[in-house]
């Protein structure tokens, strides 16, 4: 029984990201994607070491990471259902590519240097489990790199009208940055900077004599920097595990008192003149 909830629950989440996949390929998710790539890029420059790992379902933001400083790269699509076209430009001879569960990836501990996570979450049957699975595989003083769909947005707002009518974004869980947040705090990551909301327009196409004025808006909400973006990034490294002392081991040693010098009685009792010596002293000091 056990099993085959299983397989329902990741047949629901491949089929959700195969219809995010195609999503971003029109205008409305070009769109969203161009919004993302200066943030990306800039989060992408900081990674370096052997090994990046990059989890989604599509490779337009690959050209993000190509300039970091990392020697191998591979893409990781959690969709078996939808395979990733021949022709795409951005899969090339430095980018190896495999399919896997977000679940139980096959890759050992500690072994991967950086990790994007670009709307993976959403898709998985269990983004706590997925996280935590990233987590595990990313060694200590690593990068990962999370972008996703903020619940408290407009977006937010067409997730929830996607659980009752069918939509691209039917199926998808926001996870809102707060509880992501808590996740990270407890798996030992560390924020490097404050959590950076983007895409403040529509999740929908607008007329054009709207489109100045939600331009006006988008303008103004990203200039105050309000945490009601469609879409938030977060870039966080894990920290080194604290190494504790092994007090039984010390414990269980004999304990001896250490040596203690006394000094000898001799030593401290005044030397007392003899009585000739006290006779000539006596003579010395009264002549008379």
């Amino acid at each position: 029984m056990d099993r085959v909830l299983c397989d329902m629950s990741l047949h629901l989440a491949t089929s959700s990201l195969d219809r995010l996949a195609a999503w971003f390929k029109t205008s409305l998710g070009r769109r969203l994607l161009a919004e993302q790539t200066p943030i990306v890029g800039e989060c992408a420059r900081r990674f370096h070491g052997d090994t990046l790992l990059w989890a989604g379902c599509h490779t337009s933001l690959l050209d993000t990471v190509r300039g970091c400083m990392v020697r191998n790269r591979f893409l990781l699509s959690p969709s078996t259902t939808l395979p990733l076209p021949a022709s795409d430009e951005a899969i090339g001879q430095d980018l190896a590519e495999f399919e896997s569960d977000v679940h139980e990836i096959p890759v050992p501990n500690n072994s991967l240097d950086a990790v994007v996570l670009h709307h993976v979450l959403e898709t998985a049957a269990d983004p706590r489990t997925a996280i935590r699975e990233f987590s595990r595989a990313l060694a200590p003083g690593g990068r990962l790199l999370i972008v996703s769909f903020n619940p408290w947005s407009l977006w937010g707002v067409r997730g929830a009208y996607a659980r009752l009518f069918r939509d691209s974004f039917s199926g998808l869980r926001f996870v809102s940055s707060r509880r992501l947040l808590d996740w990270l705090t407890v798996l030992g990551f560390e924020l490097q900077h404050e959590v950076k909301y983007v895409a403040y327009g529509l999740p929908f196409p607008t007329r054009e004599r709207n489109a100045a004025m939600w331009q006006k808006l988008r303008s103004l909400a990203a200039g105050h920097r309000l945490p009601f973006g469609g879409v938030y990034v977060i870039s966080a490294v894990k920290q080194v595990a604290a190494i504790r002392p092994d007090w039984t081991a010390s414990s269980a040693r004999d304990r001896k008192l250490a040596p203690a010098a006394y000094p000898k009685i001799s030593a401290r009792i005044a030397r007392l003149p003899v009585r000739g010596e006290q006779a000539g002293l006596d003579r010395i000091e009264d002549p008379g």
